[in-house]
């Protein structure tokens, strides 16, 4: 994996590229003293400052490790590049193992890069439900995983979805303001006083048969935000058995999402149209 140098990162160390893009201290200093990263083909001290146009890279094949056992099954790739890749998620698939099943679509990617002779390690950048359909952003090295995980962790990613929900709002736009903890009794969330904060946007897309379509963005991402919220306030998301009633599947979508690039360093959006 190569990153050229650009005029953002003439003069830095190589150690602060890595800082850059929060490589954790750990992984700089096992890096510091392989032998897995070059400039322009060289081993360099991680203090010796780069120029334009040299080239950085990292022996992938050295770095990663892919514990992710390879499961030979269909995935939908939307997107890919050097650093990411987007797989269209179905209902009823886990994104990672949970020791009872290895048909996932993090074991399924793990095929593909084995059948394609690609070194890189499985690293979902976020989670969706199990019958949570839409997108799923895989970093495809420790790079992009790290500089991707930090957006999120600073809500700099943009985070949309769509869903069907039982009943008419009131208004076209909204926001639903309340906090989220965990059931004391039962498996599931629950809008509470002691949780953690949580705030959702919507706007209504269209009304017909008593189901409202909605788009919903969510800013802080707690376990079941979207279904907890709408269920809160009266309009719970069509096939949703554990906040609203049983249906054929959720109606619940990750339509769009927007960030930063790691590589380009900018904006990058990708919409993933819902099948509702």
């Amino acid at each position: 994996m190569e990153i050229l140098i650009n005029n953002k990162f003439d003069g830095k160390s190589i150690r602060e590229v890595l800082e850059f893009y929060h490589v954790a201290k750990p992984m700089i200093y096992k890096l510091s003293i392989s032998k897995y990263v070059y400039v322009n083909g060289q081993n360099l001290n991680f203090d010796e400052k780069l120029k334009t146009n040299d080239i950085l890279s990292f022996d992938l094949a050295s770095i990663e490790t892919n514990s992710t056992i390879p499961y030979k099954g269909d995935i939908d790739i939307l997107y890919e590049d050097e650093d990411i890749i987007i797989i269209n998620k179905k209902d009823k698939i886990l994104i990672t193992e949970d020791g009872n099943t290895t048909d996932t679509l993090g074991n399924r990617l793990s095929f593909y890069y084995h059948k394609n002779g690609m070194p890189n390690s499985v690293r979902p950048v976020h989670v969706l439900d199990t019958d949570t359909t839409g997108m799923v952003v895989f970093a495809k090295h420790f790079l992009a995983h790290s500089y991707l995980s930090n957006l999120i962790e600073e809500r700099k990613v943009t985070k949309i979805y769509r869903c069907l929900c039982e009943g008419r709002f009131t208004e076209t736009y909204g926001e639903i303001d309340a906090a989220i903890g965990r059931h004391r009794h039962e498996n599931k969330q629950i809008v509470s006083k002691t949780g953690k904060k949580a705030l959702s946007k919507y706007r209504v897309i269209s009304f017909k048969n008593n189901i409202t379509k909605l788009e919903v963005e969510i800013l802080e991402g707690r376990k079941h935000q979207i279904r907890v919220h709408l269920s809160s306030i009266g309009h719970p998301i069509i096939g949703d058995g554990l906040y609203g009633k049983e249906g054929e599947r959720l109606m619940l979508h990750f339509f769009e999402i927007s960030f930063i690039h790691p590589r380009t360093l900018r904006t990058f959006v990708w919409k993933c149209p819902e099948t509702f």
